[in-house]
């Protein structure tokens, strides 16, 4: 038993009891100051779980790094590299090869000057059937892309009164078909053109952030933890050579966010597998 700020007081079971010398006013006040019960209860963020919108936005955090990151690594363009002179036959033969493509080009320029002298009576029976004689001798001639970019034939082809839904079947479905061929050509020879590269790269970035988000969502279900593990995976991925070493294969998301959160890496056999190291 002692005494509290002028009255007698004892505590029973740990807790301090007044001995009714005070008012109910100061009992209650004195009470309720040294019988506070601890607070054993966590942060809001430490037992909520992690929602489809938090997720959501954690996919797009990782995908922003990814992109940023990405977008400064060095990037491989397909270049042709010159042909070395050679000998006095591989002259004879380029020689040739440059005759023959200035041929090839005066052939083409000379079908679309008729061709687009019909443009003006497209669509009449007599023209459609001359502008179809000219597609034969088009798909006749062996086209290269450098004559394709140096007459701008596909375009002439490609123009509404030849492509149109005005233009006759036949002529719109031979015009379609041989565009499409030197397009293909075109491709073959030259790779994927940027914007399809550019497409390729962010599905590619997207599918990662998606991965790795999925990775630190199987370990973390709590919003806390969640958030903090995000947060440390975009820090690593802020790193190029990190970001280089997983956009081309050779990190998987799995064994990254397996360091980023200090667990343990696969392993193949008896050895860990320390692929960031």
């Amino acid at each position: 038993m002692g005494k509290c700020g002028g009255g007698m007081c004892r505590e029973a079971g740990g807790k301090v009891q007044l001995d009714g010398a005070w008012s109910f006013k100061a009992q209650l006040n004195a009470l309720g100051s040294v019988n506070q019960e601890e607070d054993f209860s966590f942060r809001q963020n430490s037992v909520k779980e992690v929602t489809d919108r938090g997720r959501a936005e954690g996919i797009s955090r990782l995908e922003k790094i990814l992109q940023e990151s990405a977008g400064a690594l060095p990037t491989t363009s397909k270049k042709r590299k010159a042909l070395p002179a050679g000998n006095e036959d591989d002259q004879k033969i380029a020689k040739a090869m440059h005759a023959a493509e200035a041929e090839l080009r005066k052939n083409v320029l000379a079908l679309l000057t008729p061709l687009r002298d019909l443009e003006q009576v497209a669509g009449q029976p007599e023209s459609d059937t001359a502008v179809l004689a000219i597609f034969r001798q088009l798909r006749r001639l062996n086209i290269t892309t450098d004559c394709l970019k140096a007459t701008r034939v596909a375009l002439e082809l490609n123009k509404p009164c030849w492509r149109g839904s005005k233009a006759a079947a036949p002529v719109r479905d031979a015009a379609t078909s041989l565009i499409k061929s030197w397009r293909s050509m075109y491709r073959a020879e030259h790779g994927q053109s940027s914007e399809s590269e550019e497409a390729t790269r962010a599905r590619q970035l997207r599918l990662l952030a998606v991965d790795l988000e999925d990775q630190v969502f199987n370990q973390c279900h709590k919003m806390d933890h969640y958030c903090r593990a995000i947060e440390s995976l975009s820090q690593d991925l802020g790193s190029q050579d990190i970001c280089q070493s997983l956009v081309q294969g050779r990190t998987s998301g799995q064994d990254l966010v397996s360091k980023t959160m200090g667990l343990p890496l696969r392993s193949e056999g008896n050895s860990q597998v320390h692929v960031l190291d």
